[in-house]
């Protein structure tokens, strides 16, 4: 869904330069909301299945509970396009006066009993460039009551006394400060010197919002860097300030109790997979002439005529549910800058119900097709244009050490079976059972 960028006007820029903060009302579609709604939800699974990403945990008088996913572009093609390209990053071009680029980006979910954040700054947590400028998108109403943004006028002075992040408590009680409330559609954009805080969340229901910072593109791209020093330093420092405060930022700004990751993921039923498959993702184009519905159907179909267990039929039903995950089928026309590693993204998400007969195969999937083809060159010259194309970016054909190490892992045959069935499931002409034949399948394997 590609956003037209329409300048912000002289007033909107002038009332930024004055506040250090800006309320874009009814700026996004709700469909464009819906959609990033979608993604927030696969973006807290992964934070439970240690998936793609940096994620953080608060305890809260409920038990622990995901607080913040942050470094997730690299895994998700949607959301690289909604904060690289498009209506966000021009908004934030016009406050700069020039291009921006993407710094950081990241979802706070404040779930239930969720804590807030002191009064901060954002400028002392992001280093190597001296100015940035952060994007607020509500995925929920952000409200008193569940702890909503609150800004105070002082961008202008500068970087304020702190410690450790938080402002001086003197400097604190001077500040005019001023409720935020937004919803899901307003778009709230503000400056890294903006004196802001947010309450606990006192509601019942999750207060989810991107957090999206850029920088001048013409002070350099930082956000690997800045990814790479936080991760070095959370691993050196712990992930507590104290062992009182859980440690999300480079700020000692957040309120939160420290938690570990719990141990399992909350349970979520089958259905949310059958969901997954009725979408309009799975009704895409998967290569020239079939959808990513037809494609998976056909792979299970090939997979019972060749006389497949259960687990095998359902690993070649599912082996690419990773891309209505990640949003990465592209037109056929397009070129593809980066493997989106669609296989690892889903094997994790099957996790939640399945064994490694069924996620294994899914997971190695490409591994297979990059040994086929340094295997048998039959193999490789029959490979669709699609399938070309993105084995460059996969990593090409495997070294003979690679096949070597690839041949030793105990899901090998099954995984290069799945492959076979993969590369054959592109007939336009063939009739399949529906999906619906394969709920009690699935189900039987999930109760195992």
């Amino acid at each position: 869904m590609a956003l037209v960028h329409t300048p912000l006007t002289e007033a909107q820029r002038a009332s930024f330069a004055q506040n250090g903060w800006l309320v874009l009302r009814r700026a996004l579609p709700a469909a464009r909301i819906a959609e990033v709604m979608a993604w927030v939800d696969q973006f807290a699974e992964w934070a439970h299945l240690d998936g793609p990403g940096m994620h953080h945990f608060e305890q809260t008088d409920r038990g622990p509970a995901v607080t913040r996913s942050e470094a997730l572009i690299e895994h998700h093609a949607g959301l690289h396009a909604l904060l690289c390209e498009g209506v966000i990053i021009g908004w934030v071009g016009d406050l700069l006066g020039e291009p921006a680029t993407l710094y950081k980006e990241k979802i706070n979910y404040k779930q239930p009993g969720g804590a807030g954040f002191a009064p901060h700054q954002d400028a002392p947590a992001y280093r190597f460039v001296d100015h940035h400028i952060s994007v607020m998108v509500p995925i929920d109403p952000s409200t008193r009551d569940n702890g909503c943004l609150a800004f105070a006028p002082g961008h202008a002075r500068g970087r304020l006394p702190e410690t450790r992040g938080r402002i001086d408590p003197a400097v604190v009680a001077t500040l005019d400060w001023r409720d935020i409330e937004a919803q899901p559609g307003d778009v709230v954009l503000f400056d890294s010197f903006a004196p802001h805080r947010s309450g606990t969340n006192a509601s019942d229901r999750p207060r989810r919002a991107l957090y999206l910072t850029y920088n001048a593109a013409s002070k350099g791209f930082h956000r690997e860097r800045y990814y790479a020093d936080k991760r070095a330093e959370f691993a050196a420092a712990g992930h507590s300030f104290d062992g009182e405060r859980a440690r999300i930022s480079v700020n000692d700004d957040f309120l939160g109790r420290p938690a570990q990751a719990p141990s399992r993921p909350p349970a979520r039923p089958l259905t949310h997979l059958f969901v997954r498959y009725a979408s309009p993702a799975a009704q895409q184009l998967y290569d020239e002439a079939i959808t990513e519905l037809e494609h998976g159907l056909q792979c299970a179909a090939c997979a019972r005529r060749d006389g497949a267990d259960d687990a095998t039929v359902a690993a070649a039903l599912l082996h690419d549910v990773g891309h209505l995950l990640v949003g990465d089928l592209f037109p056929i026309d397009a070129d593809l800058d980066r493997d989106w590693k669609h296989e690892a993204v889903g094997a994790r998400y099957l996790s939640r119900w399945f064994g490694p007969e069924v996620t294994e195969p899914v997971r190695q999937h490409v591994a297979a097709k990059r040994y086929l083809v340094a295997r048998e060159p039959a193999y490789a010259a029959a490979l669709t244009p699609s399938s070309v194309r993105s084995l460059a970016v996969q990593g090409g054909p495997m070294s003979d050490a690679e096949c070597a190490a690839f041949e030793a892992l105990p899901g090998f045959a099954a995984a290069v079976a799945v492959r076979r069935w993969d590369d054959e499931g592109k007939d336009p002409t063939v009739t399949v059972r529906p999906f619906a034949d394969y709920h009690d399948l699935l189900a039987g394997l999930a109760e195992r």
